[in-house]
């Protein structure tokens, strides 16, 4: 197992080595050293010009999702969406156990899926991701398997996962151009060892794992740092179980999966770490970062927005986990960033943790050198779930809490 510690060390070591060396300067102000063979990117300031800036449209050029009346276009569960090659649109309709392709006018063109176990079924549809060749991919936990549909919506196969271990489910990130895949699976293990654990805030952790094209583990990348969990003991028909809660705005690891790379952050700082297939770490991106503070009015909105949900659950630990969300510490600072995305033109897309959906996102885009370009910004309660070369694709909720998916124009001027 390649684990942080040794590659963190690796890193320190090089860029040690690196600072007698003389750093090739680029136009932009950014620094980029080489040594070892692993390449460090330092960034100061974006290279494009206000007149070089990608922008959205100003509005959507497609918006699906109705409140009710038409079953085809009520959405519940969204859990993802890819735009294939003909602008057909793939929705993961989890509420209903479906896949549903849409046309690029926005009306149904085809169903897959449906609840049950058997082939092309779905018991929790979780993961939805767009492939080469307009073929996608999902996982479900309830089946713990991978299934294989192509553009019209057939099923081509299932196979499964190995995870089933674990009392949460294998998280598949993306494919990588050789046909293999990136996973994460989080250490979380309800046992006997939680118990041990007493209340109060500890780090979690997460297996970035590469697996071969049946989706069978081929190698472990590492144990990363994964969020920070607040462990409290719940009560339920007269036992005591542990219950981990994570805490918000605490830091944790992002991967983004790109043609012929893992790119791995872990957002305590401002640093992405770009790994090859076979596990080498490659190159370093860095940019000048100002921490954010947690404000009092952070907490406040945040708490309240966790308190609301608990209070609006029926199970029957919602009471001890609103007591239990009452008393978590928040951190001091947000994180660094927060999730990533990939595009096809190998582009790293890194947005600004943002503590509400309410705000707008920043979204600073890197070139496949690691060169940091400049920033998009994304509407408030949009999340993003795709980017092309002239789309981002992504999901919202309105006041209504009716889901809508969203199709916006990537608008860039000509070079």
């Amino acid at each position: 197992m390649r684990t942080r510690l040794l590659l963190t060390t690796l890193a320190t070591l090089v860029w040690t080595a690196g600072c007698g060396d003389s750093p090739g300067t680029t136009s932009d102000g950014g620094v980029t050293r080489d040594s070892a063979g692993v390449t460090i990117v330092q960034n100061t300031a974006p290279a494009w010009t206000a007149d070089q800036a990608w922008t959205l449209s100003a509005e959507p050029i497609l918006q699906m999702g109705v409140p009710e009346g038409d079953p085809d276009h009520e959405f519940f569960q969204v859990m993802g969406e890819t735009r294939l090659s003909d602008g057909t649109i793939v929705v993961a309709n989890s509420g209903t156990q479906q896949l549903r392709y849409y046309s690029p006018d926005g009306s149904l063109r085809a169903t897959a899926g449906r609840k049950g176990g058997g082939p092309g079924e779905f018991q929790m549809l979780m993961t939805l991701v767009g492939l080469p060749g307009d073929s996608v991919l999902t996982f479900d936990a309830g089946n713990r398997r991978l299934s294989l549909f192509d553009a019209a919506g057939h099923h081509v196969r299932d196979f499964g996962t190995t995870d089933a271990g674990s009392p949460v489910p294998l998280l598949i990130l993306g494919r990588l151009d050789d046909g293999t895949y990136v996973a994460q699976l989080p250490n979380m293990r309800i046992g006997p060892e939680m118990f041990e654990r007493r209340a109060g805030p500890a780090r979690d952790s997460v297996y970035v794992m590469h697996l071969d094209a049946a989706a069978a583990p081929m190698d472990t990348l590492g144990l990363f740092p994964g969020p920070v969990v607040q462990v409290t003991m719940i009560d339920f028909a007269g036992r005591s179980l542990p219950m981990p809660l994570t805490v918000p705005f605490s830091p944790g690891t992002d991967v983004a999966v790109g043609a012929d790379r893992i790119y791995l952050g872990i957002s305590d700082t401002w640093e992405i770490d770009v790994y090859s297939p076979a596990g080498a770490l490659q190159r370093i991106i860095r940019r000048t970062h100002e921490p954010r503070a947690v404000t009092d009015s952070d907490i406040e909105k945040n708490r309240s927005r966790l308190l609301e949900a608990m209070d609006n659950q029926s199970n029957p630990f919602a009471k001890q986990l609103r007591d239990a969300y009452a008393t978590v510490a928040y951190p001091a600072t947000m994180p660094a960033f927060g999730e990533m995305r990939t595009d096809p033109d190998g582009n790293l897309w890194v947005a600004e943790f943002s503590p509400s959906l309410d705000e707008s996102r920043r979204w600073s885009v890197f070139d496949p050198d690691g060169r940091w370009l400049g920033d998009v910004t994304t509407p408030p309660q949009l999340v993003v779930r795709e980017i092309g070369s002239d789309y981002v694709l992504g999901q919202t909720s309105d006041e209504m809490e009716t889901e809508h998916v969203l199709l916006y124009r990537l608008i860039k001027p000509a070079p």
